[in-house]
C-alpha cells in the first residue's frame, strides 16, 4: 500500500514543481503536513475555459463537488441560502481535479503539464 502512496506523492511532487501558470493555484500543504494526494485539486478563476480547453486536449478533469454542502438537498433543511458561506462557494466554482492515478507514466504527465502551464 505505501508503494501506492508513493507513486502518488511523487506525481503530486512533479506537479507542484512544474506547474508554472499564473492563472492556476495549486494545492499547498501545511508545514509538517502529509498528504496521500488522492486527488490533486488545483483552482482557477476561469474553470470553465480551462475545462474546455483540457477536454480539446482529451486530459480529463473532474469537479468532485460542483455544489457547496450547505446548498445540496441533503442540508436544506438547515435553511442556508447561497451568500451564506462565501468561500465554500467560491471554492466550488473554481476548483477542479487533474489527473492523479497509479500508474501515470511520466509522459502523460509532461502532457499534463504542458498544457496546463500553456493555458492562457
Amino acid at each position: 500500500m505505501q508503494e501506492l502512496t508513493d507513486e502518488k506523492i511523487k506525481i503530486a511532487e512533479r506537479y507542484s514543481n512544474e506547474i508554472k501558470n499564473v492563472k492556476i493555484k495549486l494545492p499547498e500543504l501545511s508545514k509538517g503536513a502529509t498528504c496521500v494526494w488522492h486527488q490533486y485539486v488545483i483552482k482557477c478563476e476561469e474553470r470553465n475555459r480551462l475545462i474546455e480547453y483540457l477536454n480539446e486536449k482529451e486530459i480529463g478533469t473532474i469537479i468532485h463537488y460542483p455544489i457547496p454542502p450547505h446548498l445540496s438537498e441533503a442540508y436544506q433543511y438547515l435553511g442556508y441560502k447561497e451568500g451564506s458561506f462565501p468561500i465554500t462557494e467560491h471554492l466550488a466554482n473554481t476548483v477542479l481535479s487533474i489527473p492523479m492515478y497509479n500508474g501515470m507514466t511520466d509522459e502523460e504527465q509532461t502532457f499534463v503539464i504542458e498544457a496546463l502551464n500553456s493555458f492562457k
